[in-house]
């Protein structure tokens, strides 16, 4: 052919282009001399290589395109585009790859493993666009696992910086596509860039557990853990506890403890293990207590209990924390949720790790959590002005809830105020649909103790009830109580009978000493069995010398029914009496908690004036 310069170059490429559809045998001649006359002229080379890609032969371009890599420093436009071709196909996902792009893989795996690692590492280093570099680095490491140790660090500096402009894009390359390939691994990373890791991908999860309605949360936790594994295995820490769901924060808190007894003041490690157990534990706790009225499942509210204890609450010292007694099934795993998550706030909030643990909050999502917590935490501790001024701070988009807390505040002062009896009229009025179960231990004899109350008809109207009761309560040590708060104590009793049988024998006591008993209201509220056999028993055995007026102008069930003075020996007013007996009788089976609310909405003029004056009633 008689080919031996720059023209004769040009020559042989435009004869090559020339034959290629129409002779292509012809066409891989000219440019097998070609080559072997200009070794080092690009333009061949690469008129080489695409012969072989018109052809489809995978494995003559992979050879063609591994002496351009290797043999040429100054690639023009025409190697970069295939360059880019090439990248893009080897991160496209299996089931959407193209016929071009199954091409460009399949050349790729006949290149030898350094020039697939050059190819790759020059698209890299010539790439201007940072998260594209980050894109093609991430694909060098799952191609060439033996690379991590060389270009892990680089490429978490890459995706760190990134963060400064898009932190969105570059959380979610650092969370589910970097991390991942390090699990595991021996690396070698500045403290710095480790405490980096672990906030970012902290708020990471933390938002997908608040923003998304369903997620597994099981499942975000145990990859929160997993990141903290590795933070530590970096950093040889002494290793933490991978996430159970079957382990309760019992088994956390035990090893932190036992780290923090062999770690050093104010270590990093300490910091990084007691944040995620603080998180985990207080997300545990609020996502049983958030109110999500649509849903079915029943939230809960921490508030103050009640108790029989002998010395006044001014007496208690501030600093005791309550006794949480357990109201629900659930209530048991919010109470240890809680209280771990209060024990590892006071673990992060001492000297040695304050400064760092508040700027680590402020990177996270944390607010409304934490706003709620502190609330809880300051009650907890009967910190009342604290939480009057933090319960301001707090967005409650529930006014059951709002209304709810506000009701436990006051009774944390010491008993029940006309704003608190306000906030029972509207809890009354907003009852949720749920109808619930009645609490156990809601009086303990302690000191001080603390309820999850959930958010249910019968356990709400059994809190304001018992709230209501033990105000009132204190009038029967009054001389002379008056048998209208008599009455009224029993119809409120009702609801918690018989888990609290004292008081109701104290008042029938009292009536039965005075042998006398005007109680208007008992047609309209008194069914409970035991009340109406209580009665019958004292009418029967005193019944020469009790008198009982049950005088009433009210629409029941049976009638309108209007009793006179009873006594013993007129005919006619027992029969009054067993008719009256026989009609609350039949009433048995009502619903209590729906009586009671009325009740308390009904009387509740006359139930502010019993309980704080005739100057609160004209507020009303």
């Amino acid at each position: 052919m008689g080919l031996n310069n720059t023209g004769d170059e040009l020559y042989a490429i435009e004869e090559v282009k020339k034959l290629r559809t129409t002779d292509p045998s012809s066409a891989k001649s000219w440019i097998i001399t070609a080559k072997s006359l200009f070794p080092n002229n690009f333009n061949i080379q690469f008129e080489a290589y695409k012969l072989e890609k018109e052809a489809n032969n995978y494995e003559e371009a992979a050879k063609c395109f591994s002496y351009i890599i290797l043999t040429f420093q100054n690639q023009n436009v025409e190697l970069w585009e295939e360059v880019n071709e090439l990248t893009s196909a080897l991160r496209a996902p299996e089931n959407e790859i193209t016929s071009t792009q199954e091409f460009y893989v399949k050349m790729f795996q006949h290149v030898s493993y350094d020039v697939q690692h050059k190819i790759l590492m020059l698209t890299v280093n010539n790439t201007e666009n940072s998260l594209n570099q980050c894109k093609l680095l991430l694909l060098v490491l799952k191609r060439f696992p033996q690379a991590l140790v060389t270009h892990s660090p680089r490429l978490l500096e890459m995706i760190a910086d990134g963060m400064k402009q898009n932190p969105q894009k570059y959380q979610d390359l650092l969370v589910e596509e970097a991390l991942p390939l390090f699990y595991h691994k021996s690396l070698d990373l500045p403290a710095g860039l480790v405490c980096r890791i672990f906030t970012t991908s902290l708020e990471y999860y933390i938002r997908q557990i608040i923003d998304e309605i369903k997620c597994d949360t099981n499942e975000i936790w145990k990859k929160i853990f997993q990141v903290l594994l590795l933070c530590g295995q970096i950093q040889r820490w002494e290793v933490f506890l991978p996430f159970n769901k079957n382990w309760g924060q019992d088994v956390y808190w035990d090893k932190l403890i036992e780290i923090v007894s062999s770690s050093a003041a104010g270590s990093t490690q300490v910091l990084f293990y007691a944040t995620t157990l603080f998180i985990y534990s207080l997300h545990c706790y609020i996502k049983n207590c958030d109110t999500r009225p649509d849903e079915i499942q029943l939230n809960h509210v921490l508030v103050e209990g009640f108790t029989n204890w002998p010395l006044e609450r001014n007496d208690i010292q501030s600093n005791e924390p309550p006794q949480i007694s357990l109201t629900t099934a659930v209530s048991k795993d919010l109470s240890k949720a809680f209280v771990h998550a209060a024990q590892c706030w006071q673990l992060l909030n001492t000297e040695q790790f304050q400064r760092d643990f508040s700027k680590l909050l402020l990177t996270l999502p944390l607010s409304p959590w934490i706003s709620r917590f502190l609330y809880d935490l300051a009650i907890y501790f009967g910190h009342k002005e604290e939480a009057k001024t933090l319960m301001t701070e707090m967005a409650i988009k529930s006014s059951l809830v709002h209304n709810l807390l506000k009701l436990s505040l006051n009774l944390l002062n010491g008993s029940l105020t006309f704003d608190g009896f306000k906030c029972i009229l509207k809890i009354l009025t907003d009852l949720p649909a749920t109808q619930g179960q009645l609490l156990e231990h809601l009086t303990l004899k302690v000191p001080r103790h603390m309820i999850f109350i959930p958010l249910a008809q019968k356990a709400l109207v059994q809190y304001c009830t018992k709230a209501i009761v033990t105000c009132l309560s204190r009038k029967l040590y009054e001389p002379n109580c008056p048998d209208e708060i008599l009455g009224d104590l029993l119809i409120l009793l009702q609801v918690d009978y018989p888990r609290d049988t004292e008081m109701a024998e104290q008042i029938f006591s009292l009536i039965a000493t005075r042998r006398s008993f005007v109680f208007r209201n008992f047609s309209m509220y008194i069914i409970t069995i035991d009340f109406i056999e209580e009665f019958m028993y004292m009418w029967n055995n005193y019944n020469d010398t009790i008198n009982f007026d049950f005088n009433a102008s009210h629409n029941t069930a049976t009638g309108s029914i209007a009793t006179r003075r009873t006594r013993g020996f007129d005919k006619g007013v027992r029969e009054d009496f067993r008719s009256i007996i026989k009609q609350q009788i039949s009433r048995a089976n009502e619903n209590l908690t729906t009586l009671i609310a009325n009740f308390i909405t009904q009387e509740q003029i006359k139930l502010i004036h019993i309980m704080f004056g005739a100057e609160a009633a004209q507020f009303q």
